[in-house]
């Protein structure tokens, strides 16, 4: 059986040595769809970065990537040059020179046990999970090219006023009407086709997601408060959990407004907002003075990031998930919740209600007395708040990156016309 080889662009792989907040969805989409595709014998898979020191050390270090071999684009275009040079040569003497050269190079590549590619020849497809194809990619028309798009955050007026990322301005650049794209959500695409218009809707396929990593309800308590006692959650108090970067359109201060009004006006005593995740750095002053003017010290902890190993515990150990977001290409952290077992409040705009669906309570992301009302009836309707966690575990099991990974296979497969 002809296998067909695969180019994964892991850039946002690369993330993997840092145990940090740089592990973001985007980093964790490549992680799993990289990990589905090499279950699938059918596929050779070749990685592709710029710093190919660092893929070799992840190849070396995560045996779940051990199957991966690396792809060394300069040697590729040393080689690709002296092609090139040969053709143009007129004498003997000359082409024999670029024969040996060309000889020598390909040499090298097989000291090394095929690690790396010797042509763009033997490459069928070019996947990203984010970033545009690079150049030398980008202009080989006879290879397929297929990238996940994640949102239009940039372009919107939710950061008018930033520069949008280098990565996402060369995605933006790169889109054309033939290259094919896997959407994380239905509002995905619909933003994309209204924001890029020169991207073919046709050519736009939304997939499943799912969590970065596979997280699950608790019910040890000792070891939920042992969790909560290393983050500095006090043991006798009751909290609501969010989990997100503090940055303008998480909607964060309102949340936290409303969270007070919330306790003052039920006279709740027991009850704080434990915040976790990392932050915007233009933002993070302007969030600590709103803080302190609400004077909320002992209202609020925040707990930065979390390992993931405590991610269950922690979403485990909550009363509700708080999640008013102005935006999202998905919303990860609402299904990291209901896979927890932890009812959830969210926005009711872009692709969050496609996450929730009737499994929490959809609010208006402006509105004092929606969220408010949420509070309370997740807070004091013990019944409701049940139904919420029954169905909201059901429903994460509709999310999973097999189901989403065998639509991108199934795509290439087709446009390739590949014969099992």
């Amino acid at each position: 059986m002809k296998k067909i080889n695969v180019l994964y662009d892991a850039s946002a792989l690369l993330n993997i040595l840092e145990n940090s907040s740089v592990r973001s969805g985007i980093f964790f989409t490549a992680y799993n769809i990289l990990l589905e595709l090499l279950k699938r014998e059918e596929f050779n898979i070749y990685l592709y970065a710029r710093n190919t020191v660092v893929l070799k050390q992840i190849i070396n270090n995560y045996k779940e990537f051990s199957r991966c071999k690396i792809y060394k684009p300069v040697l590729i275009n040393c080689i690709d040059f002296v092609a090139k040079r040969l053709n143009k040569q007129d004498s003997l003497i000359s082409k024999l020179l670029c024969i040996n050269l060309q000889r020598k190079i390909l040499n090298r590549l097989t000291i090394i046990n095929h690690e790396y590619f010797a042509s763009l020849d033997d490459i069928d497809v070019y996947f990203s999970p984010a970033h545009a194809a690079p150049k030398f990619i980008d202009k080989n028309k006879r290879i397929k090219k297929y990238t996940v798009l994640h949102d239009v955050i940039p372009l919107t007026d939710v950061y008018k006023d930033k520069i949008p990322p280098e990565w996402f301005t060369g995605l933006i650049d790169s889109i054309n009407s033939t290259d094919k794209y896997f959407s994380n959500s239905e509002y995905t695409k619909s933003d994309f086709i209204k924001y890029v218009p020169k991207i073919n809707p046709e050519n736009i396929t939304p997939i499943t997601f799912s969590t970065g990593k596979p997280y699950y309800k608790i019910d040890d308590k000792e070891y939920i408060n042992r969790i909560k006692e290393e983050y500095g959650i006090p043991a006798g108090k009751k909290y609501i959990y969010s989990l997100c970067s503090i940055d303008p359109r998480k909607n964060l201060i309102f949340a936290i407004k409303n969270f007070l009004r919330f306790v003052e006006k039920n006279n709740i005593n027991d009850l704080i907002f434990v915040l976790g995740g990392g932050y915007f750095t233009d933002f993070i002053d302007k969030f600590n003075n709103e803080m302190n003017d609400l004077n909320l010290r002992d209202k609020i902890i925040y707990i930065g990031y979390v390992e993931d190993e405590d991610m269950s515990a922690l979403y485990s150990g909550a009363e509700m998930f708080l999640f008013p977001s102005l935006y999202e290409g998905f919303g990860l952290p609402v299904l990291e919740a209901m896979q927890c077992g932890l009812p959830v409040i969210c926005s009711n705009v872009t692709s969050l209600p496609e996450v929730i669906g009737d499994c929490g309570i959809q609010i208006d992301p402006h509105s004092d007395d929606d969220m408010v009302k949420a509070l309370e009836k997740m807070y004091y309707d013990r019944n409701f708040r049940d139904e919420c966690i029954n169905k909201g575990l059901k429903r994460a099991k509709m999310f999973t990156w097999k189901k989403g990974v065998d639509v991108i296979v199934d795509t290439i497969k087709k446009d390739i016309n590949y014969e099992e």
